[in-house]
């Protein structure tokens, strides 16, 4: 035993004082095993908070990500919205699409999710409120200016006073009713 050191064992001493004596060398291989022990157990600890932290980190940037796909789909909602909005009003014969379209968004709001029958309701009621917005009918009668037809002149004089008027002009119905002139004298002579 002169050779060997024996170290007394805490474990022994809670054991009603029994000491139990364990070798050096492998008391000394505990104390590594024990020190090697808390140091993993530190790294580990500290791997643990730097992973917390780029949770956390990650956390706001999913976050982030989340609101912004949020406005994205929002915003390409409203231009949906707005496209449907200008292909009612296109259809319904509106002049000044722009105007028509800021004056409806006044009413409804076209970044919200619409159905299609409240849009064309809300259409239909702008136009009722604002008739300037659309086209003016075109009228089938000519106008009130519009001078009377000569049944006594002969159809050759009816022609060429056509023909000028069309070249005089340049307008399209003058220039139809000299064709539809020069049609009807070609076939009565045939």
């Amino acid at each position: 035993m002169s050779t060997q050191t024996v170290e007394q064992s805490d474990q022994g001493q809670d054991q009603g004082g029994e000491s139990k004596l364990v070798p050096v060398g492998e008391s000394i291989k505990y104390r590594r095993r024990a020190q090697q022990a808390e140091n993993r157990v530190q790294e580990i600890e500290q791997q643990l908070k730097e992973l917390q932290t780029q949770l956390e980190g990650r956390t706001e940037q999913f976050g982030q990500a989340e609101a912004q796909r949020d406005e994205a789909f929002q915003a390409l909602r409203g231009t949906e919205n707005r496209l449907a909005a200008e292909r009612l009003l296109a259809g319904a014969g509106v002049v000044d699409l722009e105007t028509a379209g800021l004056l409806l968004a006044g009413r409804i709001d076209l970044s919200a999710p619409i159905e299609p029958d409240p849009l064309s309701q809300s259409i239909e009621q702008l136009l009722i409120d604002k008739p300037f917005l659309r086209r003016p009918i075109q009228p089938s009668l000519p106008p009130a200016t519009a001078s009377a037809k000569h049944g006594a002149s002969s159809s050759l004089a009816q022609l060429s006073q056509a023909a000028e008027r069309a070249i005089q002009s340049g307008d399209r119905r003058d220039v139809a009713e000299y064709l539809r002139l020069r049609r009807n004298t070609s076939t009565s002579r045939s």
